[in-house]
């Protein structure tokens, strides 16, 4: 082989060296670039401000100043390239590119925290827990449950929000809870995992004292009652059920009278201003103090059901695993106990 040969060879060799170490030298600056403007809590911001709605909200649930929020905002911004929300004055909406990077950010959090949890044991589990539930649940359900996970699993990090249980489908199906408390009839829903816990009786009551209906019978169809209508929210599951039971006879009560918690509404009722339909756990001491009465209804109402879901594709954390668990083993008693009443 001539030395001219051998000499371009050993160009051509050299030249793509130089591009080689070139390249996997930009590659390592661009890594080096997103770790630095990347970090797990900017991903964690992102998806709070986006739970919370502002950047003001976001701050004060993370613990963080305003500006710290909105660094952490630009430094996604300035990495992906585009803006992640439309700032309209106090109110924050995701853009497109937003939307797009939402569900890979609950993809890294769910990961991160697989990540936490390799080496937690039985007695050490760490974590955080977003539960959603009604209020009727979380004052007449949860609180045993709640008890019993905190004693056992103190480092676990637990937020509870109350809504309705549209709301907290929702919350479980865009990823802003974990776990969902709902009383509804049967769920079906091929993008979540649901553990039916017991059956919510629901009853119409009235006062023992001064109530004079007694019965909700086909005398009362196609009429118009006397007594007002105490009611909570409108996407109630049980608040809908009764005024399609009524509906579908064509009674129609004097007037309705809406409130914002059943604590409210069974003051209201025990003092005569209206009638109730409300879960029978939450006025079984009313009524067996004979502070209420229950009013039959003729052909009584759906079945609705105590349940517990979370999205089919969740990752199932050591922490949200025993927080099922126990949810479980309470909704076991609550068959027992109500089976002998």
């Amino acid at each position: 082989m001539s030395l001219i040969i051998i000499h371009n060879l050993l160009s051509v060799k050299l030249k793509y060296m130089i591009l080689s170490i070139d390249y996997f030298d930009t590659i390592e600056a661009r890594v080096k670039k997103v770790g630095e403007m990347m970090e797990i809590r900017h991903f964690v911001t992102f998806k709070k401000v986006i739970e919370t709605g502002s950047f003001t909200q976001a701050a004060e649930h993370l613990g963080y100043t305003q500006s710290t929020v909105t660094s952490h905002i630009q430094a996604l911004e300035e990495q992906i390239g585009a803006p992640l929300f439309d700032r309209m004055g106090r109110k924050v909406r995701l853009t497109d590119i937003g939307k797009k990077l939402l569900p890979y950010t609950q993809e890294i959090i769910d990961t991160y925290g697989k990540i936490e949890s390799i080496t937690s044991d039985g007695e050490d589990i760490r974590g955080e827990l977003k539960i959603a539930a009604p209020e009727s649940l979380t004052v007449y359900r949860l609180e045993p449950i709640l008890r019993e996970y905190r004693k056992k699993f103190p480092h676990v990090s637990i937020s509870l929000s109350n809504a309705t249980c549209g709301d907290n489908k929702r919350a479980i199906l865009n990823g802003s809870a974990d776990i969902a408390f709902v009383m509804l009839p049967q769920l079906q829903d091929s993008d979540l995992t649901v553990h039916s816990l017991v059956e919510e009786p629901i009853v119409l009551v009235g006062s023992a004292d001064c109530c004079p209906l007694n019965i909700l019978d086909k005398s009362y169809e196609n009429q118009k009652i006397s007594e007002c209508l105490i009611v909570n929210e409108k996407e109630c599951s049980y608040r809908r059920m009764f005024e399609e039971y009524l509906g579908e006879r064509g009674i129609v009560p004097s007037h309705i009278m809406e409130l914002w918690s059943i604590e409210a509404m069974k003051r209201c009722t025990m003092s005569g201003l209206g009638i109730a339909c409300l879960p029978l756990m939450t006025v079984n001491d009313e009524i067996k103090e004979g502070k209420l009465k229950i009013i039959p209804c003729v052909d009584g109402f759906k079945q609705i059901f105590s349940q517990v879901a979370y999205h089919k594709n969740k990752w199932i954390s050591p922490a949200l695993s025993m927080f099922i668990d126990i949810t479980l083993k309470h909704a076991r008693d609550w068959s027992c106990t109500e089976a002998t009443c």
